[in-house]
């Protein structure tokens, strides 16, 4: 059974807003020759500014590239002509979270493709009321991303958010997975949905880098070391179980340390680490999201 919260629904309403001027700004700076530390250190900053906490790190995804890419200290990605460019937000206020993601054609030659996962996630939104199957969300959302000559990406999905947990337990197809047909949208749940599309064969498959790690809650596989012990305690006060980069940590530890403390902490079984995932065959991918709540009546796009 889904799990559902209490939700404080002005908090998340605000995180709402803040992630769409946000998602919205990071329209306007993805260009050509454009840096992605420039990017996501601009997106994270305006954050703050206007209330709220990165609920992640900023994700910028080039072409094959779907999700969890975020700069770290030893890489980065410039912009070229003709990118496909993701940029995946998330902001939360007091743990509230909202999840909000935005595609940047820059060739002007991936329309459709683009068409597809906006078209599929404004159909998943119009399909969606208290109650509504997983199963008939994740076919409505092929259904679209389908009829336009692309395949949906089918391990990746959306999700329900709880407070503090980007990713609550519950994962909302993206195609026609019959095996959820009892498995309902329960009244007071918040979700978000992300319908990308591809060109490709339409799986994703880890890459080895990881800049992305978050608390798991579990007792250490070994022993930490000192440098390990304090670094968990900054991580738990500052983010909970909420996602964090190293970059994020810079001044506490050299940029080489934060990278092996917190490779080693991943080892023993503290941290969570989400790899790069890329296009299995190597195709270009899009990606739209919105976060809604779902009363016992209507539903609300807090990220419209």
């Amino acid at each position: 059974m889904q799990r559902v919260e209490d939700v404080d629904l002005d908090k998340l309403k605000m995180a709402g807003r803040i992630a769409a001027r946000v998602r919205d700004y990071a329209g306007d700076l993805v260009k050509p020759g454009v840096r992605a530390s420039y990017v996501c250190e601009s997106l994270e900053k305006l954050i703050v500014e206007l209330g709220g906490s990165p609920a992640f790190p900023c994700n910028f995804s080039v072409n094959d590239v779907a999700a969890h890419y975020t700069p770290g200290f030893d890489d980065d990605v410039v912009v070229s002509e003709g990118a496909v460019v993701k940029v995946d937000v998330g902001v939360h206020v007091d743990g509230f979270i909202a999840d909000t993601a935005i595609t940047v054609d820059l060739s002007g030659n991936y329309g459709k493709l683009l068409e597809a996962s906006l078209r599929a996630l404004e159909s998943a939104i119009s399909s969606i009321k208290p109650y509504t199957s997983l199963y008939e969300i994740g076919r409505v959302v092929e259904l679209e991303i389908r009829s336009l000559g692309f395949k949906p990406i089918r391990n990746l999905s959306g999700h329900n958010i709880l407070r503090y947990l980007v990713h609550g337990g519950l994962s909302i197809p993206n195609y026609a997975d019959r095996s959820l047909h009892r498995v309902r949208i329960q009244p007071g749940s918040v979700i978000a949905l992300e319908p990308f599309a591809t060109n490709g064969k339409g799986l994703v498959v880890d890459k080895q880098l990881v800049n992305i790690y978050s608390y798991t809650g579990r007792k250490p596989k070994m022993a930490l070391t000192e440098q390990e012990t304090r670094l968990l305690e900054i991580i738990v006060d500052r983010y909970k179980t909420l996602p964090f980069t190293p970059r994020w940590l810079r001044g506490f530890f050299s940029n080489e340390e934060l990278n092996n403390i917190s490779k080693s902490l991943r080892v023993k079984g503290v941290l969570h680490g989400y790899p790069v995932l890329v296009e299995a065959g190597g195709g270009m991918v899009s990606q739209f999201e919105h976060t809604l709540y779902i009363t016992d009546s209507d539903v609300i796009v807090v990220t419209q």
